[in-house]
């Protein structure tokens, strides 16, 4: 498993990389190499996601919800809040 500093600059840099496709696409919705990267980078950024939120508590709104279904525990403010060290 990796450390969290690590998972979380993983993620970051998935993001960033979704986030300007985003934005391409945005102006070039037919271009096949951005639209096959796309395709790829999301279920990856997903995954990790996921790891996440097993390790160290959801990250994001989408993370609260445990193996794809609904839960019956609000858990987004488990753990500790950014200001106890929950981000680091």
């Amino acid at each position: 498993m990796k450390d969290r500093t690590s998972l979380l600059k993983e993620i970051d840099e998935i993001s960033f990389t979704l986030n300007d496709l985003t934005l391409y696409l945005d102006t070039h919705p037919d271009c096949p190499e951005a639209i096959s990267y796309f395709n790829a980078m999301a279920p990856r950024r997903a995954a990790l996601l996921k790891e996440y939120a097993a390790a160290f508590g959801p990250l994001t709104i989408d993370c609260i919800q445990q193996n794809g279904g609904l839960t019956d525990r609000f858990a987004w403010t488990d753990g500790p809040a950014p200001w106890e060290g929950g981000t680091l």
